[in-house]
């Protein structure tokens, strides 16, 4: 009876990992930052349905005012592993160059066709009236 208790335990130290996937394709990414919305690269930002394209500590990122005070924040990283393009922003969808698969920013990243990874989302918090916090 203690070997099995041991292998089981053997087996449950083995299985414990950090690589566990974020969004089903992303894995590792992590981010904790405030930006100071009166700074010029956050212009866009300012209005409603504005949007702004930047790089935050080491990933590009867009950035997306939905009416007057909500926000939402994703990865231009395609989600599919093969593509190392950016995604680009039509105005309507975001669009990945690589097999010209779009996703609904309004629907947190779902894909269009339903089917496949979802574009990485942050989480955007609103801290004051001119900052806010993206995290993940």
């Amino acid at each position: 009876m203690r070997k099995i208790l041991y292998l089981f335990s053997f087996i449950i130290l083995l299985s414990c990992s950090d690589n566990t996937p974020v969004n089903d394709c992303f894995r590792g990414i992590d981010m904790n930052t405030i930006i100071d919305l009166s700074l010029p690269e956050y212009q866009g930002l300012l209005i409603p349905s504005g949007t702004s394209e930047n790089s935050i500590q080491g990933r590009n990122i867009f950035i997306f005012r939905t009416g007057n005070s909500g926000y939402k924040a994703f990865d231009q990283q395609c989600p599919e592993a093969t593509c190392n393009s950016l995604m680009t922003f039509d105005g309507v969808h975001i669009k990945c160059p690589c097999d010209d698969k779009k996703y609904n920013y309004l629907a947190n990243g779902a894909p269009i066709d339903n089917e496949g990874c979802a574009a990485l989302m942050y989480f955007v918090s609103k801290i004051s009236s001119s900052q806010l916090r993206i995290s993940r």
